[in-house]
């Protein structure tokens, strides 16, 4: 009975590794539970703050279509629109090969400020083109027919006259064919009111006598809801200055080298 009871005890006690077991063992270390969920709560974070860093994809942007307007709630009407210019930005935007409707790309450099004649392209532009916009190739007359390679226009933050502090703020981008009017228009309100835009309400409407939709601005009239729309300006800057969303460009592809002859 001694026997089968110590037979039994040996079947049934824990095995001990050898000294060379011991050496070759490896210790597996467990995941810190705590450290992941920090980094994951530290890219949420992140994520959160990506809308800060891109802009919208036309949800607060008035847009053209034919010689209509389209509202931001998807409103269409061919105007003309009664609107406060709480304020504006100059945007140059380089874009590489052609232009696709359907297939709408991200710019290859682009650069976001208030003077035109010192503005400088942001770092975060996927293929950066020169230092400087002033002296930039792409942004001299020629480098595309007879305009420019990089597009030069205005971005407008606007409301409705009759907003209140909770309106939300709009945006409508005047192309290159727009530019000089718009810049004329700036320059009679400071005139004749010295004030900038925001003191008036401007009459906003598409030109008839051209086949594309090219933005006119006219008609001042004293703005009474000035309060409320001067209150706006600084988030008016802030949603000038964000900046377009890159994250989808793609380089072009290069046209393979010639052979030459043998």
């Amino acid at each position: 009975m001694a026997t089968a009871a110590k037979k039994t005890a040996a079947k049934t006690a824990p095995l001990k590794a050898t000294p060379a077991e011991a050496k070759t063992s490896v210790a597996v270390r467990k995941p810190a539970s705590s450290a992941i969920v920090s980094i994951q709560e530290q890219l949420k974070a992140q994520a959160a703050a990506m809308g800060e860093r891109t802009q919208p994809a036309g949800g607060n942007k008035i847009r053209t279509k034919g010689k209509n307007f389209i509202l931001p709630d998807g409103t269409e009407t061919p105007g003309p629109l009664e609107l406060v210019i709480v304020d504006f930005t100059t945007v140059n935007k380089f874009y590489e090969g052609k232009y696709d409707p359907k297939n709408i790309a991200p710019p290859a450099c682009f650069a976001i400020g208030v003077n035109p004649r010192s503005m400088t392209p942001s770092p975060n532009s996927p293929n950066l083109q020169a230092d400087s916009c002033q002296g930039c190739p792409m942004n001299e007359f020629g480098s595309s027919g007879e305009g420019k390679a990089c597009k030069n226009g205005r971005m407008l933050a606007v409301l409705p006259p009759e907003a209140d502090d909770k309106t939300d703020l709009w945006i409508l981008e005047v192309a290159p064919t727009g530019i000089k009017g718009f810049d004329g228009y700036v320059g009679s309100v400071a005139r004749t009111f010295q004030m900038p835009p925001v003191s008036v309400v401007t009459t906003v409407s598409l030109d008839e006598n051209v086949d594309y939709p090219r933005l006119m601005f006219g008609n001042p009239v004293p703005n009474e809801n000035l309060e409320v729309c001067f209150a706006r300006q600084a988030e008016a800057q802030e949603l000038l200055r964000v900046e377009p969303d890159v994250s989808g460009y793609k380089a072009p592809a290069k046209a393979p080298a010639a052979r030459g002859r043998r």
